[in-house]
């Protein structure tokens, strides 16, 4: 019996031509850090970015065999104007994307409006709207305050971005401390809303943000936000509530979406529904919590994607459920329960090999680039196929402070595991397992 330890080449990024890899490398996404954060990070490059830490990230991501990464724009006004704030990213996306190879999936999430929480009774989404004389009938402030945003940033990076992610889980909202408990959905006719009017906006170079050629945009694809699949517990601002003790199903969340008003309607007048991917995270964990070994745990996962296949074929018109899936997180947390470094790796591996065989997926986004925190306890977050040193401090963006220039410390064995599924060279030694 042979044991196979993977050697780190002594290049490892390399302009050479790709070989074949074991699946098709246009699968393979990354939930990356956020530029937002590396503003004012290196005391060389004083209220800019740290330039070496992107362009690191860049490479370390070519290096594991990434093709398609997933950043989220996060808008503070506390911190600067719009303009300031989009800055951070000019960089990255401008400059160390294209040197890589490397196509975006910018995330339009909650983060548009980061301090206003879309639950909030006040002045969040949840909020009953009015018409707009730009965007039309059901707008509130929060909504209008996101299209603006949204809009400026799709305007901004012409050719640059490849696709965009309308919101994130809001089937299943976080804890917000001292307003919500967490589990809370919203409402599908309010995501319905947003969603297509956004996808109005754009594709069809309608609103205030248009652009004297739009051909461009035809190209790009808009992809719905992350299910949840644990379901919501409860929705707003309708209140409705779990039904028989059960959480609101992810599944029932997206028939819903699909038979809003905004949703029929567009479909009506223009034969398809307004998106081109649908966006889905299929956690093992958030499915069934079980201890099960990692081949069932995916097994469970492209389950669980052929039943919200099925619910869609039946429940919606063909255009609906011919619409492919964009997995845009999974992933594996060496520190959680039982899991470890080489179940990592394994699980990786597993995950893109089998869902890599549906006919109906477009991407899978591996979650995630970098590890953040905490760094240690029971909710310590390890989740990164690279681990860069960071100190936890209120005083940085998103409570950590990472060294200065993004130098991962090591790669974890998932980095290889994914190197090699994208056709990159990965050294092995084979020592001999001996018996007594």
């Amino acid at each position: 019996m042979l044991i196979s330890l993977y050697v780190q080449p002594s290049r490892v990024y390399s302009d050479a031509p790709e070989a074949p890899g074991l699946i098709d490398r246009e699968l393979i996404g990354m939930v990356v850090r956020d530029p937002w954060y590396d503003f004012n990070a290196n005391p060389i490059f004083p209220n800019e970015v740290d330039y070496v830490a992107q362009d690191r990230m860049g490479q370390e991501l070519a290096a594991a065999g990434v093709r398609w990464v997933r950043l989220e724009f996060i808008i503070d006004e506390q911190v600067g104007s719009v303009e300031e704030n989009l800055a951070r990213y000019d960089y990255f996306l401008t400059q160390v994307a294209p040197r890589y190879n490397l196509k975006v999936l910018g995330l339009l999430g909650f983060a548009l409006v980061i301090n206003v929480d879309p639950r909030h009774p006040e002045y969040g989404l949840v909020v009953a709207g009015s018409i707009d004389p730009n965007y039309g009938g059901g707008v509130n402030g929060y909504m209008r305050t996101w299209l603006d945003r949204a809009l400026t940033i799709a305007t901004r990076y012409e050719g640059q971005l490849h696709a965009y992610q309308i919101l994130n889980e809001q089937n299943r909202l976080p804890v917000s401390p001292g307003q919500f408990g967490g589990g809370e959905g919203l409402d599908p006719v309010l995501i319905g809303r947003l969603h297509t009017k956004f996808y109005r906006c754009f594709k069809r170079n309608e609103c205030a943000f248009t652009s004297p050629d739009p051909a461009w945009r035809a190209g790009l694809d808009i992809v719905s936000g992350g299910l949840h699949p644990r379901g919501s517990d409860r929705l707003l601002p309708s209140n409705r509530i779990q039904v028989d003790g059960k959480p609101i199903s992810d599944i029932a969340y997206l028939l819903e979406l699909f038979a809003t008003e905004p949703f029929r309607d567009y479909f009506l007048a223009n034969g398809r529904y307004p998106l081109d991917g649908l966006g889905y995270h299929p956690y093992p964990v958030e499915i069934v919590t079980t201890l099960a070994t990692i081949e069932s745990d995916v097994a469970r996962m492209d389950q669980r994607l052929n039943e919200v296949r099925t619910a869609l074929t039946n429940g919606a018109s063909p255009a609906g459920a011919s619409v492919p899936f964009w997995i845009t997180e999974v992933g594996y947390n060496v520190a959680y329960s039982r899991q470890t470094i080489a179940g990592q790796s394994l699980f990786l591996r597993t995950v893109f090999l089998q869902l890599a065989q549906r006919n109906d997926l477009a991407r899978i986004f591996w979650f995630k680039y970098e590890d953040f925190p905490p760094a240690e306890g029971p909710n310590a977050q390890q989740w990164g196929i690279v681990h860069i040193p960071f100190t936890e401090d209120s005083r940085c963006p998103g409570g950590a402070c990472y060294v200065p220039g993004g130098e991962p410390a090591y790669r974890r064995p998932s980095f290889w595991a994914l190197r090699e599924l994208a056709g990159l060279p990965v050294d092995r030694i084979y020592l001999p397992l001996l018996r007594r």
